[in-house]
């Protein structure tokens, strides 16, 4: 559902437009709201910030990089308007460097970090990011959040203060890092359900409690990470328990490349059925279902077996 607020963010006037009807978009886009990551299944809508790396802009960087060239530019204008329809870490620190809340040189370091872990994950060694245990935090702290607009404004409070009074978070994050075989656990369990497609490379998991790309998409830490034959499944569904969204991913954009062809899963999305009239889409590695959108238990079966009649001749 389409929310508009109006409201005051760190003494800045803001209008924040939670997940716009598609239709609407161009017209609100005239009125001066900036679309941060405003993908809606396989379409971008993007302005000349170029803030997305979804679709068809799958090949630039994740938005927080590429809002570094414009920091600050919502503050210098005394006022701010973005639209999104969702809230993820990327997403939450554009805005942040839009409005310029932290210092330029702190998001430098920052938002590579976040990108990272956002466009390339499973390569990503978060222990030695300098950010990773903040971003870490971050995300603990937004788990049951409800998606809304007031959730992506909480979401930049919330990453504004974790890093200018990082003291008040140690305890938290030593907490998260103690919490780290729980959730690979809960991972492995979730794996254990899992219904494996015909052939062997694509599975399904019903029911996600935990992120757990990490091992379960099997991968032999020895063998190099480009190789298939380095990874016993090369595509992952997954859907959250939590949201009912599901996720479809692969190790990297390279080996989804070459499990589904140039183009990678984009050439899975328009193959999956729609869901309310709205499509799947994403990058070359990973995406899902539309935002915003519950996969139903009836649909699961198809898309593994779509996903997995997609894979090229193994």
């Amino acid at each position: 559902m389409s929310e508009l607020i109006n409201t005051i963010c760190f003494g800045l006037e803001i209008s924040v437009l939670w997940n716009p009807d598609e239709d609407d978009i161009p017209r609100y886009m005239e009125d001066g709201f900036i679309p941060i990551e405003m993908a809606t299944g396989r379409k971008s809508y993007v302005d000349f910030r170029l803030l997305d790396h979804h679709n068809e802009f799958s090949g630039r960087p994740s938005a927080c990089l590429t809002a570094l060239a414009h920091y600050g530019e919502a503050r210098e204008a005394g006022c701010a308007k973005f639209m999104m329809n969702h809230v993820d870490a990327d997403c939450v620190m554009t805005g942040v460097t839009l409005m310029g809340l932290l210092p330029g040189d702190v998001l430098r370091e920052l938002n590579e970090d976040v990108g990272v872990l956002d466009t390339d994950p499973l390569r990503a060694d978060v222990p030695r990011l300098k950010y990773g245990p903040s971003i870490q935090c971050w995300k603990a702290g937004m788990r049951t959040v409800k998606n809304s607009g007031w959730s992506w404004l909480y979401g930049v409070s919330l990453f504004v203060d974790i890093i200018v009074n990082p003291p008040r978070y140690e305890a938290v994050i030593a907490r998260i890092e103690d919490g780290e075989s729980a959730r690979i656990s809960r991972a492995l369990e979730d794996y254990a359900t899992a219904v494996i497609g015909n052939t062997g490379k694509v599975i399904l998991i019903p029911s996600s409690r935990a992120w757990g790309l990490d091992v379960q998409f099997g991968r032999d830490a020895d063998a190099d990470f480009d190789h298939l034959s380095s990874w016993r499944h090369w595509c992952l569904i997954s859907r959250s328990e939590k949201n009912g969204n599901v996720l479809v991913s692969c190790p990297s954009k390279q080996l989804a490349e070459n499990v589904f062809g140039r183009g990678g899963l984009m050439n899975v999305f328009p193959k999956l059925p729609t869901i309310n009239g709205k499509s799947w889409g994403g990058r070359e590695a990973v995406g899902g279902s539309p935002r915003g959108e519950q996969v139903p238990d009836e649909m699961l079966g198809e898309v593994l077996r779509l996903v997995d009649g997609a894979v090229r001749a193994v």
